[in-house]
């Protein structure tokens, strides 16, 4: 199972693409926060550069997500955890800052158009399938990221891309070195096996109490009894709470003259544009940037003689967005657009035009068809959001009010009835539950993550804080707690026998198979060897190391050239084979040469794997090589 989760993924992950993950968390709601503390805490150092816990925590988090998508149920936390997920995320983005360090050293530099383009590039910025940079700043404002934060992890992107490109660059495949690939990956094996299953030993496996309790004495952790609690809870809803508590008249006037700023309309521009972009594939970059500005002098020349703008940017405009409504932007604010751009558009009066305008996105022209000064919507405009918003403030602060002074009062309670009277009189419905673990997701207190967290931090007879959630708030009193423990034996004794005797019968197959190994590799017949432990030969009938995987047995063979080494001289695979339980003793039955009528049609895209391979396996040399000369420091509390 692990090895199959492995290798669904690339084989070893180098480097990252990282403002990819921070568009894809964007949309998640887990992008980059710019909290200072936040910012400060680093989970490592590399040569004196700091990785960000928020960095690191964004990768891991879409690592463990990819897994728990592909594999849903198979992947655990135990997977997990063999997995070492965290210093594989940790390790991407150390690589990463080596590799950008080595680009620096290198000289290695990013042209501004290739950082234009591969923002243009990225589906969240595209409105109606194209770039739309109105989009593009929203949605970093809308997650509190400057444009300057964000186009410089683009930079590093194509910076580590560039730097990757000059140690691979040189790489080749030749021909013989494809042929001989070609015929190691399709010759085929076929294997005899013997294989030892622990469950058909189980029944002459024999475990007395003695070794029970030996057992469970060194294995505790895995017969657990977890936390159990028996907890009385009271809950009352927002909505229940806001026919209790209603904002008055002059609740909403005060409001509104407390803060005239929220309802503040700031200066707008209503403005068209028309944008020549230069040819982004142009051989010389200056002279597409010279072409392109020529152009639009030439279409602002052709309005100021009577052509109408809008006419003229369906016409010329590159802003697919905006050229077929005539380039009109609609009304904005200050914040929405580019630097440039928005300067020019407020420095217009109504119903002027600018002249040429550069920005990293091309050449623009702008005309102002509309400005608003600053001023305030009235307050019968607002009112009704001003109730809503007060409504459900004071709903939310009746309800906790509510839901902390029937906790105070429960302090003191001792029965369960005197808990639900008071809670009936205070308005809050009351729940009392039987003795429930964290397993228990039918119980209402353990679904919510929220309220599982609480509960499970209480002492026997300790009452929570109000705990505000999205429907309402609760209270929760801790009546019974019995921590987790490892049980009796006599309360455990028939599960424990069971896993030890699985554990003999294991351990038992394992030696079965290997002292037959051994007895085949002195010189034992195999089937006669293998009929005296009351095993059968069977065959795996021939198969090609391009399959994947063992027929019958099951086993990844991707990892195991040594069973398409075996000869008639040296016929036994060298150890023992686990899969899935089992235990195989495997030997050489036949081998069949590869079909070379096949060899045209899969070259290329051999030889295309080898290279790959080639460039994985020297990319992979090159970072060890900084990695031994760069000083790294992890901090693994943060991990």
């Amino acid at each position: 199972m692990l090895e199959s989760i492995r290798k669904r993924r690339n084989s070893i992950v180098i480097l990252v693409a990282f403002a990819a993950i921070i568009v894809v968390f964007i949309f998640w709601g887990a992008g980059p926060s710019n909290n200072d503390n936040q910012n400060k805490t680093a989970v490592a150092i590399v040569d004196g550069v700091e990785i960000p816990v928020r960095e690191y925590a964004a990768l891991y988090k879409k690592e463990l997500d990819y897994y728990r998508t592909t594999f849903k149920g198979q992947f655990t936390e135990e997977v997990a955890r063999k997995m070492d997920l965290k210093h594989r995320s940790l390790d991407i983005l150390i690589n990463r800052a080596l590799a950008l360090k080595d680009a620096d050293a290198k000289g290695v530099k990013v042209a501004t158009e290739d950082i234009q383009a591969a923002i243009r590039s990225i589906p969240a910025f595209t409105k109606n399938g194209a770039f739309d940079k109105e989009t593009y700043i929203k949605v970093l404002n809308a997650n509190r990221i400057s444009p300057s934060e964000f186009e410089k992890s683009i930079e590093d992107d194509i910076l580590t891309g560039k730097v990757r490109e000059t140690v691979v660059k040189d790489l080749s495949v030749t021909d013989d070195e494809v042929k001989a690939a070609y015929k190691k990956e399709m010759s085929k094996v076929n294997l005899s096996y013997a294989a030892f299953d622990g469950d058909r030993l189980k029944s002459s496996i024999k475990v007395t109490d003695e070794e029970g309790q030996a057992f469970l004495k060194t294995n505790g952790s895995a017969f657990m009894v977890p936390v159990k609690i028996k907890a009385f809870y009271a809950f009352i809803g927002y909505k229940d709470a806001a026919a209790k508590a209603k904002a008055t008249d002059e609740d909403v006037k005060a409001f509104y003259e407390k803060n005239k700023d929220q309802f503040a309309l700031p200066e707008r521009v209503k403005a068209r544009h028309i944008l020549v972009r230069p040819a982004p594939d142009a051989a010389d970059a200056e002279k597409a940037k010279a072409d392109a500005r020529a152009k639009l002098e030439d279409i602002i020349k052709k309005i100021k003689a009577g052509a109408k703008f809008a006419d003229m940017a369906k016409k010329h405009s590159d802003d697919p967005g905006s050229a077929k409504v005539g380039g009109d932007l609609g009304e904005f604010g200050r914040g929405v657009m580019i630097k440039p751009f928005e300067e020019t558009a407020f420095a217009l009066k109504k119903g002027e035009m600018s002249g040429t305008i550069e920005t990293e996105f091309g050449y623009h022209v702008i005309l102002v068809e509309d400005k608003k000064d600053p001023s305030a919507r009235a307050l019968s405009e607002v009112s009704a959001d001003i109730r809503k918003n007060l409504n459900f403030d004071k709903a939310r602060s009746f309800a906790k009010d509510s839901a902390s002074l029937l906790g105070a009062k429960m302090k003191d309670m001792k029965t369960v009835e005197e808990m639900k009277k008071a809670a009936s009189e205070a308005g809050l419905k009351a729940t009392v539950t039987e003795p429930f673990s964290d397993a228990d997701k039918r119980i209402e207190l353990v679904s919510n993550e929220m309220l599982r967290d609480v509960v499970f931090g209480l002492r026997a007879g300790e009452v929570s804080p109000a705990v505000e959630t999205h429907e309402g708030v609760y209270v929760i009193k801790a009546v019974e707690k019995v921590d987790s423990h490892v049980p009796e034996y006599k309360d455990v004794s028939a599960r424990v026998k069971a896993m030890l005797i699985l554990k003999k019968a294991d351990e038992t197959a394992k030696k079965k198979a290997e002292e037959l190994l051994a007895k085949a590799k002195g010189g034992a017949d195999l089937a006669v060897a293998a009929k005296a432990e009351g095993v059968a030969i069977e065959e795996t009938g021939l198969f090609s190391k391009s399959q994947g995987f063992v027929p019958k047995i099951g086993a990844f063979s991707g990892d195991k050239p040594a069973l398409f080494d075996l000869t008639d001289a040296a016929p036994y695979y060298p150890e023992v084979l686990e899969a899935n339980g089992r235990y195989y003793v495997l030997k050489l039955k036949a081998t069949k040469e590869a079909d070379e009528t096949a060899f045209e049609s899969m070259k290329e895209p051999l030889k295309a794997r080898l290279k790959a391979q080639k460039q994985e396996d020297a990319v992979s040399a090159w970072l060890k090589d900084l990695r031994t000369k760069a000083k790294i420091k992890v901090f693994e509390d943060m991990l």
